[in-house]
């Protein structure tokens, strides 16, 4: 397992897709994050706001599942969907003598980390260099970061169960260009779902969704009981997700 990471790292590294779109996400969350800083560009009423993190109001962007799809879709559809061949069969060299199930998680779990690295890691990071390089790094006292430390914990647990699903999708649809659109429709549709008036039954599923929790984490101040149902919304969806994306990976072709 460990030689397959260190593969999967090695590709990730190599991955120019990977660095595209690091290099963008860095230039674009320190210019959004600047902006704001210097009250060029205003958000207002976001859940940094409440908690006196204003001058991170940029952060918000980078949580919408309908910004941060576009990153993940594109890494997965450049770094997951490539090791196809055009017939939706695996390559021989994909396999190499190792269990399908060993492959996928791995492939899982370096796909997640550089995620992460993108999308989350990133803005948070250079978004806390800005505030403390233009004079406001006094508002990340020992109470923000207790905020901003439940939330981006709670926030990256139910992310995962995001690419597990966008991982499944990838090994579905076997394609780069499949895996983005079909991604981002179906990002779409769980907005629309969001905003739109529902039957009980599917309100119900949504409340108890890692996409109703994308936003619920952020909250100022949650209970305990809401932590708990948060965790447990997260880790259900990235073990059942998981193990699909392993079942349909064990069903594809050899090639």
């Amino acid at each position: 397992m460990t030689n397959l990471i260190r593969a999967e790292m090695f590709k990730l590294q190599r991955n120019k897709t990977f660095w595209v779109l690091l290099l963008t996400i860095i230039v674009l969350s320190t210019l959004l994050h600047y902006l704001i800083i210097i009250d060029w560009w205003q958000i207002n009423e976001t859940s940094f706001d409440t908690a006196g993190l204003s001058e991170l109001n940029a952060l918000s962007i980078f949580t919408v599942p309908l910004f941060f799809n576009l990153i993940v879709s594109t890494l997965a559809g450049f770094f997951i969907s490539i090791e196809f061949s055009q017939s939706g069969v695996i390559k021989n060299q994909v396999i190499s003598g190792n269990k399908r199930s060993t492959i996928f998680m791995a492939k899982s779990f370096i796909f997640s980390l550089g995620a992460i690295v993108v999308t989350i890691l990133i803005p948070l990071v250079t978004a806390i260099i800005l505030v403390i390089l233009t004079g406001h790094g006094d508002i990340i006292d020992s109470s923000n970061l207790m905020y901003l430390g439940r939330a981006y914990g709670l926030f990256t647990l139910q992310f995962l169960g995001y690419t597990a699903i966008i991982m499944l999708l990838s090994i579905i649809t076997d394609d780069s260009g499949k895996t983005i659109i079909i991604s981002i429709l179906f990002t779409i549709v769980m907005y629309a779902v969001e905003k739109l008036s529902k039957p009980p039954l599917i309100e119900m599923v949504y409340e108890n969704s890692i996409f109703q929790q994308f936003s619920e984490v952020f909250k100022y101040t949650m209970t305990k009981g809401e932590i708990i149902k948060s965790m447990l919304i997260g880790v259900v969806t990235i073990i059942i997700v998981t193990l699909c994306g392993v079942f349909f990976f064990n069903r594809k072709e050899i090639k």
